[in-house]
């Protein structure tokens, strides 16, 4: 019998506990079994598997490749067990299904509103979740399928052999500051933001990577970050509070120019960025995740 068949959920529960800590004895500490039982569970499945997992060290446990390469799969699995399970209790409360999205937050408020909108125009009774974070946070959760469809600006690259990249609009990158900022109200050079400390985003933002890419173009150095964070309206309080400068995708930094609150600065940018859609190539494709799809290249078209 292949050693798949005698696979059990708690097994993959066991060995994803097991690879997070690397440690024999907290692992079973965290899951309630002697550390015998522990180490006699995965010796018999390493024995099925006929590879080894695990290199025993002095320090604890180190993952070999194909312990990576399993518990990739195994992390999958248990999402979509996860996600099963809330499924059939949203279903149960009256829900047509769940669709689970993640987007940036440069984005998050440009299409995904008005995409969302018009799916509950075919859905009404969907159940959405909608999870805001920096790019590289939010494609981990769509491997493992946490999420469903990842919107946010980003390009092409991201796309790979598990992953599809459905481009959906054009998005240029702007420096905003507050409205009695010093260099608002007419032509800037780069050289010119120098003097003044920014408001960063986390590791893994790409508007954060296409600011540094403006930066390297015009010969300036790395901007000297005194406040790090992803939300755009704690940006947007800050900034008119102080001489700080910060970041933001045009349409939004637009919307907030035209309410007043922030001033966009007019510098001489070199690139051009992308909003876009994000999905596992061998993520089934239901009518729920067609029409969420359908719906934001719809909205998308609007917006060019």
């Amino acid at each position: 019998m292949e050693w798949t068949q005698r696979l059990r959920i708690r097994q993959l529960f066991v060995l994803v506990e097991l690879y997070r800590s690397a440690h024999m004895s907290h692992t079973a500490a965290r899951l309630g079994m002697t550390q015998p039982a522990l180490s006699k569970w995965l010796a018999e499945l390493e024995s099925d598997l006929g590879v080894p997992l695990f290199q025993r060290q002095p320090k604890g446990l180190v993952p070999t490749a194909f312990c990576e390469a399993l518990v990739v799969h195994a992390r999958t699995i248990l999402a979509e067990i996860d996600r099963t399970q809330l499924t059939i209790e949203l279903m149960s409360q009256g829900a047509s299904g769940d669709l689970a999205i993640g987007a940036t937050p440069a984005v998050a408020a440009i299409v995904v509103p008005a995409t969302v909108a018009a799916l509950r125009q075919q859905y009404p009774k969907v159940f959405i979740t909608l999870t805001e974070g920096v790019l590289q946070d939010l494609v981990s959760q769509l491997r493992e399928g946490r999420l469903d469809y990842v919107v946010g600006r980003m390009d092409a690259r991201v796309s790979c052999d598990s992953l599809r990249y459905e481009e959906l609009f054009e998005e240029t990158l702007r420096v905003i500051a507050g409205p009695a900022h010093p260099l608002v109200g007419g032509e800037v050079e780069w050289a010119q933001t120098r003097p003044y400390e920014w408001i960063g985003m986390p590791a893994g933002s790409q508007l954060w990577s296409e600011l540094g890419f403006e930066l390297a173009v015009a010969a300036e150095p790395p901007p000297r970050v005194c406040i790090e964070t992803a939300g755009l309206l704690a940006t947007i309080a800050i900034l008119g509070r102080t001489d700080l400068l910060g970041i933001s995708s045009y349409r939004p930094a637009r919307f907030f120019c035209e309410a007043g609150r922030i001033a966009m600065l007019a510098l001489p940018y070199a690139s051009r960025g992308s909003v876009g859609l994000l999905s596992r190539r061998e993520a089934e494709q239901t009518p729920l995740r067609k029409a969420f799809r359908e719906c934001a290249l719809a909205q998308a078209d609007n917006l060019k």
